[in-house]
């Protein structure tokens, strides 16, 4: 398998918020990038500029609207790129980002590979099916984690703190 290391969506996009990314930009872009050729495998096919624009904005409200309820904030930066890159489904590449940490599956095969991939990533490969452990090393080889997981962590645990109650507001139903 031939590893995408860079896709000139996720870079143009990326660039543009490299300030509020800070020194999370590599660690975010390689996750961004990992879930990008998750996806790739998992449809078998290339994926479409709208899952492209999907995967570098799909986390990013964390950074650019400081927050760990980061869907919609993410979701609205589709609707601030979308037409410089020509993307027309506007909703639909929203829901890739609104779905994402759906936990039941989702009727429509690119918002179920997005949703997949992120979940192998996430989870560092150890939920991985369908795709094998070699898939998942070949990737990381070439992309390696930085620390995002542990960013990750960091995050949780001290939104956790102060909202006891309802630690994880990403995850969906």
């Amino acid at each position: 398998m031939q590893v995408q290391t860079a896709h000139p969506i996720v870079d143009a996009v990326l660039d543009r918020y490299r300030g509020e990314l800070g020194e999370s930009l590599d660690p975010y872009r390689n996750h961004v990038l990992r879930g990008l050729n998750y996806q790739q495998l998992l449809l078998r096919d290339a994926v479409p500029d709208a899952a492209a624009l999907a995967w570098a904005v799909h986390d990013l409200g964390v950074w650019t609207a400081g927050t760990w309820d980061y869907l919609a904030p993410s979701a609205d930066l589709v609707t601030t790129h979308a037409a410089e890159f020509g993307i027309d489904d506007i909703e639909g590449t929203r829901r890739l980002v609104l779905d994402h940490h759906r936990l039941r599956r989702i009727d429509d095969r690119l918002g179920e590979t997005f949703r997949i991939a992120d979940r192998i990533d996430a989870s560092r490969g150890l939920l991985r099916s369908p795709l094998g452990r070699a898939d998942v090393e070949s990737v990381v080889a070439q992309l390696p984690y930085l620390g995002f997981h542990a960013y990750l962590a960091r995050r949780a645990a001290s939104y956790a703190l102060t909202h006891p109650l309802h630690p994880l507001p990403m995850v969906r139903w």
